[in-house]
């Protein structure tokens, strides 16, 4: 399975990620306890991630699914305006069995950076897709896809630019209730980094600029 075969299978996937990792940050960005470091309740949202990245490096989650690999994680920096970007794998569960994902992705993990007081958070998937590199269409066709999850929630996508952040090109989605996203491939690593973003902060801004290729 090549180029835009294999994307094209995770188009559909792409919004159930968007939406999954959408839905899950909005949960609870104000929570009114320490977080847990065994969360038990993946609506909890980030109120219930754990505070630092200690979990075992690679979550295989069986057959028939696609694998959590923690060591994607790699590609992100570890905090974002002082906040710590923390690895959540609850937010994936629904996605992991899509079909379209299974035959898109080898591997995929999520981390997301919040700031409990404000809302403010920017949440991050990263996926290494089964066919490398992507070609230009098939990233235009997950990016979109991507956008349209997280918009779906937020008012629709209201606009779309390109931009160069930390040195490599980045596309970035506007939706009309004020959400981001942001879309970089990382040559070096096969991977595909989207984010989802709310706030003045510009959290998702500083997260892509912060990543490591």
């Amino acid at each position: 399975m090549t180029g835009r075969r294999a994307f094209a299978g995770g188009i559909a996937s792409a919004r159930a990620l968007a939406l999954a990792l959408f839905v899950a940050s909005c949960a609870d960005p104000t929570p009114t306890a320490p977080p847990s470091v065994h969360p038990s309740n993946p609506s909890d949202g980030p109120a219930s991630l754990p505070p630092s990245m200690t979990a075992p490096p690679s979550l295989p989650t069986g057959g028939g699914s696609v694998p959590i690999d923690a060591t994607l994680l790699d590609a992100l920096p570890t905090a974002v305006d002082d906040l710590a970007v923390v690895r959540t794998d609850e937010a994936l569960a629904d996605a992991l069995t899509d079909p379209g994902l299974i035959g898109f992705a080898e591997a995929v993990a999520a981390a997301i950076a919040v700031d409990p007081a404000s809302g403010e958070f920017a949440y991050a998937t990263v996926v290494r897709p089964l066919a490398v590199p992507p070609t230009d269409e098939a990233l235009l066709d997950w990016r979109d896809s991507f956008d349209e999850g997280v918009c779906a929630q937020a008012g629709g996508v209201s606009g779309i630019a390109e931009a160069d952040i930390g040195g490599r090109p980045v596309f970035i989605g506007s939706c009309a209730g004020g959400v981001r996203t942001y879309h970089a491939w990382l040559g070096n690593r096969g991977v595909l980094v989207s984010v989802s973003s709310v706030g003045e902060r510009r959290l998702g801004e500083q997260l892509v600029e912060g990543l490591r290729d």
